[in-house]
Parts: C-alpha cells; sequence; structure tokens
C-alpha cells in the first residue's frame, strides 16, 4: 500500500512538473506588444501587484511603503516590473514543482531499500528500547517495593539468618538488613533493566554504507535531510523567490530583472538514487526539446 502511494507520487509530481514547465514555457515574452499578449499575462500584471501588496502588508511594511509602491507599479520601471513578475511566478512554480518531483522519487527509492524492520532494527539499535525497557524498569522496581512489603520473603530471610547466627541476632535487628539487602537488589535489576541493549556495531555500519550507496546518504541517520535539487545551482529557485519579495520596498530597475529561463538540469551520471536519475534525464530531456 505504501509502495503505491509513493508510486502514485513519483507519477503526479512528474506530471505537476511537466505541467508547470509547459505554462512556463508558453507564457508571453513581456518584450510583444500588449496587443499581442494572452488575458493572462494581461490580467497577471494586476495579479503581479496585488501578491507583492499581499505579502509586504503580512511583513508589516508601513503605510508610506505601500504608497510609494502604488506610485511606482504606475511608472514605467513599475510596470516592466509588473510584466516580469508572472513569468517569473511561473518560473518559481516549475523549479519549485520538479523538487518535489525529485523528493517523490528519492523517497520512492528509499521505500526500497529501506524497509519497516530496517527501521525498527535502527531505532532498537540506536536508542537500546529505552523507552520500553524504561517503563519496565519501572514495573519491576515497584513490583519490588511491593513484594517487600506484602510479602513474607523478608520475615523468611530474616528467620534463616537468625537460625544461621545460632540467635545471637534478633528478628527485630535483622529486618532493616534484609530489607535493604532485598531493596538494594531489585533497584538494581531495575536500573540494569533500563541500559540501553548493546549495539552491533559492524552490522549497523554495513547497513548505514549501503544506504548511503544507494541513496547519496543515510535518512535513518540523517532524517531531516532531502536529496539535492535537480538545478545545477541549487539556490536558484530561493534567489528568484527573494528577489520578488524585495521588489516591494527595492523597486528594481528593468535593467535589474533577472533573466528567465529553465534552469540547467544537473548531470544524474554520479547520482546514487535510481529514480532520481531516470527523472533527472527526464528534465534534461525535455529542456533539451523545448530549446531546439
Amino acid at each position: 500500500m505504501i509502495d503505491n502511494d509513493l508510486s502514485r507520487a513519483v507519477t503526479n509530481t512528474q506530471a505537476a512538473a511537466t505541467a508547470a514547465v509547459v505554462a512556463f514555457n508558453a507564457s508571453t515574452s513581456p518584450e510583444l506588444p500588449e496587443g499581442q499578449q494572452t488575458p493572462f499575462t494581461t490580467n497577471a500584471r494586476a495579479t503581479a501587484a496585488a501578491s507583492a501588496t499581499s505579502y509586504a502588508t503580512r511583513q508589516g511594511v508601513s503605510e508610506q511603503r505601500h504608497i510609494n509602491y502604488r506610485f511606482w507599479v504606475q511608472s514605467l520601471d513599475g510596470q516592466k516590473y509588473c510584466d516580469w513578475a508572472p513569468r517569473a511566478s511561473l518560473l518559481s512554480q516549475a523549479i519549485a514543482a520538479r523538487n518535489e518531483a525529485i523528493v517523490a522519487a528519492w523517497r520512492f527509492d528509499a521505500s526500497q531499500v529501506i524497509s519497516s524492520a530496517h527501521r525498527d532494527a535502527f531505532s532498537a539499535s540506536e536508542l537500546g528500547t529505552t523507552a520500553f525497557r524504561s517503563q519496565r524498569s519501572r514495573s519491576i522496581r515497584r513490583g519490588g517495593i511491593a513484594l517487600m512489603l506484602l510479602s513474607p520473603v523478608v520475615w523468611v530471610f530474616a528467620y534463616f539468618f537468625v537460625l544461621v547466627t545460632g540467635g545471637e541476632v534478633s528478628m527485630q535487628a535483622i529486618l532493616p538488613i534484609a530489607w535493604l539487602l532485598l531493596g538494594t537488589g531489585v533497584v538494581f535489576a531495575g536500573v540494569r533493566m533500563a541500559r540501553p541493549l548493546p549495539m552491533n556495531d559492524s552490522d549497523a555500519t554495513a547497513a548505514s554504507v549501503t544506504r548511503v550507496a544507494l541513496l547519496g546518504f543515510d535518512p535513518l541517520t540523517e532524517p531531516a535531510r532531502l536529496p539535492r535539487t535537480w538545478t545545477e545551482d541549487p539556490k536558484v529557485g530561493e534567489r528568484l523567490d527573494q528577489f520578488m519579495r524585495d521588489a516591494y520596498t527595492n523597486f528594481p530597475t528593468p535593467s535589474e530583472l533577472p533573466a528567465l529561463r529553465i534552469p540547467d538540469v544537473r548531470s544524474g551520471r554520479t547520482e546514487a538514487s535510481i529514480q532520481v536519475r531516470a527523472v533527472l534525464e527526464q528534465f534534461a530531456a525535455t529542456d533539451a526539446l523545448n530549446r531546439v
């Protein structure tokens, strides 16, 4: 069931990435005359301005900044930006969609390499089943205390001790000693129970090396890490998004607007994940056709 869900995620994210790239490539260049622009591009000029205003409002920009921006978007530079921004937004969406496709492909490969049994084994070796053993340890300690309070074991122990010593030590004198010895034994057993199980370092290391070889890194030891993005420059999408956010206060000139093109796809030759390598090859082939 999980494999089917991941497989569908791979298919869906690749389809979404393809659609996003098609939308960007089909968008009208801002250099075309107004009469030749599509309705989307024409309407997107106002949408771009409204989107920038909405973001700035959430960031707590002053009213004077809002006024300055409204004046600026009516200027030639502002109109150029509002013509540029819709295509920039489409490019940003295409970059993000392809990133999602890469992550989905990598997760599918990871699911083939790492089973639930592998995860459980790693957790057991890494954590020593600490939570379970600690809970069992507490139960043992509590049971030991109840045993000492309610069971005649302490009295029997004390009686035999009195017999061994020939009656030189009374029952009343030996009971505290018996309590201390038995209590110490129960506490020691509980403490031992709470200790992590020893790890099999050689097996854990071999399994980790295998995961790195097949996935590029070990997701069990680095659970927050994601696979490398699909672009040669992994920060290109972040810079584009930041430029659009800053435009509200920076008021860029037309010469400062970044050129809008699909970034180069990184080489998949050194990619460990088979699924990711296939997706990279598909991206590269698609872009090569679009540039013909």
